[in-house]
């Protein structure tokens, strides 16, 4: 027979054990960090959906550790350098550089910028290294890295290289036939085809599967926050779960496909 003494002393372990379970778990949880998000389609953007393919795999990636993210909006010039001086937590999207690892720490890679040559339907251009498309008149948008392979035999004068402000400018310089190439990341290049040319445009390039370099992007992590290294961790560790399980291919599909249902709109209106 339970007596109110009883009760009152079963109640009282409960509690205190819910009590020593929620210390626990704030004990655990990492505090939220702030990320800076630039302007990068589809891997990045604020208007995109889950804030594009790359946002997707990384706010996944620490919410499965308990940690959640902020996303700051900011130019893209501001998205590297705020963290290095420590006015945000982190940033993604960024590949290793020597000069950066002084002011951040580097997660393992998430996914992997892939540039390709993008052509016109129906030309051909065999190559085994970049040397071989001497030939050819390669279009470039000033400003953009392209490796170092591509800078050095530009400056010799290897490969014959013609610029123009922006990626859409070097679409419209293939169709129009003033240059016969134009490296794109293979995610960007598409995207890019898909809402600025007419479906008609589209129909008359194409974009090469074979990659001639390709730069592994990671999240980085303020050093000037004293906790910087187990986020880190944590995130290594959620990036992997997401990995070994599968998920991060279907989150990486679902992200995709909304992208490209955005971009057929566009186009459509």
């Amino acid at each position: 027979m339970n007596t109110p003494k009883s009760v009152s002393r079963r109640m009282g372990r409960l509690l205190a054990a819910l009590a020593g379970w929620l210390l626990a778990t704030a004990a655990f949880a990492a505090p939220p960090i702030t990320l800076t998000l630039q302007e990068y389609p589809p891997f990045m953007g604020q208007n995109l959906p889950y804030q594009g393919l790359l946002t997707r795999v990384v706010t996944e990636s620490f919410a499965r550790q308990g940690v959640a993210v902020t996303l700051v909006p900011v130019p893209n010039n501001r998205a590297i350098e705020a963290p290095r001086r420590g006015l945000y937590d982190g940033s993604f999207g960024w590949a290793r550089s020597p000069e950066r690892e002084k002011d951040l720490f580097y997660t393992e890679p998430v996914m992997a910028l892939r540039m390709v040559f993008c052509q016109r339907k129906g030309e051909t251009y065999a190559w085994q290294t970049l040397s071989d498309l001497a030939p050819y008149r390669i279009g470039a948008t000033s400003g953009n890295y392209y490796s170092d392979d591509f800078t050095n035999l530009q400056k010799s004068g290897v490969l014959n290289v013609d610029f123009a402000g922006s990626d859409v400018s070097n679409f419209r310089k293939l169709l129009s036939k003033r240059i016969d190439l134009f490296p794109v990341d293979a995610e960007v290049g598409p995207y890019l085809m898909a809402t600025n040319l007419t479906p008609a445009e589209v129909a008359q390039l194409s974009c090469q599967d074979k990659a001639y370099w390709t730069a592994p992007l990671h999240v980085v992590i303020s050093r000037q926050r004293s906790d910087g290294a187990e986020l880190v961790r944590q995130f290594n560790a959620g990036l992997a779960g997401l990995k070994q399980s599968g998920e991060f291919n279907a989150l990486l599909d679902e992200a995709r496909k909304k992208i490209n249902q955005l971009a057929q709109g566009k186009r459509d209106k």
